[in-house]
Parts: structure tokens; C-alpha cells; sequence
């Protein structure tokens, strides 16, 4: 196999990634009109904007993911075909940095679940209540995308080292 046929699958990937965010997304904007339109009690109402705010920027990471990864296909394959060389040693730094970002991030968004946990727990307010709901839903949907990024950052990172010693 061409290691271009493995960075067009890791785009592809991400362009899966992209696309879970927006259902997950669309389903939230879904979610928090139903709150909006249907919930009787202030806590229900308290929701709408919480889940909204959560719509609004996983729908622009699933657009941002998409876009970015569609228009890198051709780009990775043209840079890949003037210099094989070069695109793999670029590609290996690329895949070290952020790489490096998991742990980091994994850390960020756990202070971030704790955080969401404390507002529900030590808040008897409607809404400080929701937005710990709604961080920790957030978080919740970070970790379980994060995970298999970074699953397909190593492997990726591994077919990098692989085709590097051939």
C-alpha cells in the first residue's frame, strides 16, 4: 500500500469525525427546541440555551472538520507526489504535535466534567444547573471523539514510522 492511500484514510476519518459531530449537533439543536417548546418546569426550560450553545459549536466543529479534511485530500495528494520524502517527514512532525495535545486535552476536559458535576450538585439554580447538564453532556461527547482521534492519530502515526523505515 502507498502511504498516501493511508493519510487519504486518516482524512477520511476525520470526515467521518465531522460528521458524527454535526448529527450529534443536529440532534442537540433538536433537543434543546424541544425543551424550549415542550418543557413545563423551570429546570426543562432552563435547558434551551445550554443545549443550543453545545449545537452551535459541535455543528461548527463537524462543518470545520469536513471542509478542512475534504480540501486536504488533494493538497496531501499533490504534495505527495512531488516529494514522497518530504510529505512523510512533514506529516510525521505534523502527527508528533498534536499527537502530543491528547493527554493535554484529555486533562482539560476532565476539569471541565468536574466543573458541569459541581453546577448540578452545589447549585439550586434553574440554569447553572443546565449548564452543568450541559457541560458535562459536552464533555461526555469530547471523550468519546477524542478517543477514536486519538486511536487513528497512532495508527496513522505508526503507518508514518512504518513507510519511514522502508
Amino acid at each position: 500500500m502507498n502511504f498516501i492511500d493511508d493519510t487519504v484514510n486518516w482524512c477520511k476519518g476525520e470526515i467521518f469525525e465531522g460528521k458524527m459531530s454535526l448529527l450529534f449537533g443536529i440532534v442537540m439543536l433538536i433537543l434543546s427546541f424541544v425543551y424550549f417548546k415542550w418543557g413545563s418546569t423551570p429546570g426543562a426550560r432552563a435547558m434551551f440555551l445550554p443545549l443550543l450553545v453545545i449545537a452551535i459549536l459541535t455543528i461548527s466543529a463537524g462543518i470545520y472538520l469536513v471542509n478542512t479534511n475534504q480540501k486536504r485530500i488533494p493538497r496531501y495528494e499533490s504534495q505527495f507526489k512531488e516529494n514522497p520524502q518530504q510529505f512523510l517527514e512533514s506529516e510525521k512532525m505534523r502527527t508528533e504535535d498534536f499527537i502530543r495535545w491528547y493527554p493535554i486535552t484529555q486533562k482539560i476536559f476532565f476539569g471541565i466534567m468536574i466543573a458541569g458535576m459541581l453546577c448540578l450538585i452545589l447549585s439550586h439554580s434553574s440554569i447553572i444547573r443546565a449548564i452543568g447538564i450541559a457541560l458535562m453532556l459536552l464533555v461526555l461527547y469530547v471523550f468519546v471523539l477524542d478517543h477514536f482521534s486519538e486511536e487513528r492519530a497512532i495508527f496513522y502515526y505508526s503507518k508514518i514510522i512504518e513507510h519511514s523505515l522502508n
